[in-house]
Formats: C-alpha cells, structure tokens, sequence
C-alpha cells in the first residue's frame, strides 16, 4: 500500500511562514488527524521528504496515527516509523524553538481509511481481524493470565480507527461473556490455551526425561568407578557437559595419574582429568 510522506519547516516568526503553517494545519486538522508532538530533536522532521516521497505502508499491524514502511532504499534498510501528523515539540535544547514548526505528515488516502475501518482490534491484547470476521469479542485473550472480569469489556474488537472508549458491557454481554472467560481460565478451553497447556505438557515431560538422564548417567557413572575399585571422592559429574570430571577437588599429580589412567580405561562416559601440570585430559 503506497502513499506519500511530507515533510514541512515553517519560521513562523514572519508573516508567510505562520499563514503557510496554519493553512497546512487546518488542512490536516479538517482530514480528523491529532498531531502527535513530542521531544526527541529532528526526530519528526526530515529535509529529505520535504518534497514528498512515495513510500510502501507495511500493513502486518495497524496503528490509529502511525504506520511502519517497507525499507527505503538509501534512507533505511529496515524501514521507518511514520505517523499521519507528527511534529517536533519546541524546545530551545533541541534546537527547534518555539516559532519554528517543522514535522511531517502521510497523504491521507481511501486506502488507508479502508485498512483502518476494515481491521477491528481488541482492547485489551492488541491482536487485529479482519472485519468481515464478524468478531464481537476478542478469541485470543479469554484466558490471559492478568485478564479480569472487570477489564473483560477490554476484548471488545473495534475498528483501529475507531478511538473511542470501549463500552461497559450490557446484561446481555456479561451473561455470554463470563461463562466462557471462567471456562477459559478455568480449563484452558481457547485455542491459546491449548497451545499453552500442551506447550507446557511438553516442557514437563523434556524436563522429567532430562532429570532422569542426568540421575541415571550419574548412578550408572559413580557405581561403575566404585564397583572398579576406584575411589570417586575426587571426581564430580557435570549435568551441564553431560562430562565427569576427576581432579576437581585437586588435580592429579603425575604419579598418581598413570594409575588412574590404566583403571579408567574401560569407563563408559565422557570424562576429564585436571592435572598437577595444567594439562586437561579427555577421554570419549
């Protein structure tokens, strides 16, 4: 979706400047458009648009006053952040006094009111649906875990355009709406639930498997260097390496080191020797 992005100087300190600045805000201002002014130097302002530039309008997530565009070739890569009106607040720190005004502003086309007016959005999530959906209620947060039943009003789904309050819900609303939002935190009904609890069924299982790997490596490793003889108070088992590791305690000298080395040989795991020397031996 294309449109065209303006940017405006105007010294409002001189006769021309000031009608120029007010003909341009009233022009927005009759179009319904808020400018957005805030701190943050020429943040808002960029001589390079004061021509007009045609720009792609990324359309993945709506914003009432702002869009994201496409990446601009050799003035961004990963594009920019844009909005219907926005202008620099004056301040003299930020070299932008005050009776200068300067900013940009999106030529305003029937697409972008349609997009706008078509997408509904929820209150309390922020997820977007196509209108034509017919959503009344948002099907996504019902079992957030911070929803309440006094914010359920929230998950009305209104038009991104729309900046209303969102309404209370009538008798009616809360009568269809309660049972399924304590269903929904009750027994996880919604399809985000679901997700969620077979996301978390698999993460306890992952972690119970891995547990029980880490337990039996070690009983299997520590039984085998006692059941050879082997002392295995110097030796320790790392679960993050999955590695034994002898020496720990204190590294093993040379002398007895070639002792250790002929009872370990057979060692079914993965191991290393901290040395006397400095030397890290491994084996498997």
């Amino acid at each position: 979706m294309k449109t065209t992005i303006k940017s405006y100087f105007f010294d409002t300190r001189n006769a021309d400047g000031l009608a120029k600045y007010k003909e341009l805000e009233s022009n927005l201002k009759s179009q319904g458009l808020k400018c957005f002014e805030t701190h943050g130097g020429d943040s808002h302002y960029k001589s390079q648009f004061s021509d007009g530039l045609v720009v792609d309008l990324e359309t993945t997530h709506l914003f009432n006053n702002q869009w994201n565009t496409a990446p601009i070739e050799g003035i961004s890569d990963k594009g920019l952040r844009v909005f219907d009106w926005a202008q620099d607040y004056p301040s003299n720190l930020s070299g932008c006094p005050p009776y200068i005004k300067r900013g940009h502003y999106l030529i305003q086309t029937d697409e972008m009111r349609e997009i706008l007016r078509n997408t509904s959005e929820c209150g309390y999530c922020g997820k977007q649906e196509p209108m034509q959906k017919g959503y009344v209620f948002c099907p996504h947060c019902l079992d957030s875990e911070y929803l309440d039943s006094d914010s359920l009003h929230l998950t009305r789904m209104q038009a991104v355009d729309d900046k209303s309050d969102r309404a209370a819900l009538s008798e009616a609303e809360k009568a269809h709406l309660l049972p399924l939002w304590k269903d929904a935190k009750l027994h996880g009904s919604t399809v985000r639930g679901k997700t969620r609890i077979a996301k978390m069924r698999a993460d306890i299982i992952s972690k119970h498997d891995k547990a029980i790997k880490t337990a039996e490596t070690e009983l299997k490793g520590f039984t085998w260097l006692m059941d050879n003889g082997i002392n295995p108070d110097n030796a320790i088992y790392y679960s993050h390496t999955g590695r034994f590791g002898f020496g720990w305690r204190s590294p093993v000298d040379g002398e007895l080191l070639s002792n250790l080395l002929g009872c370990i040989g057979e060692f079914p795991f993965s191991y290393d020797i901290k040395c006397a020397d400095g030397r890290t031996l491994s084996g498997n």
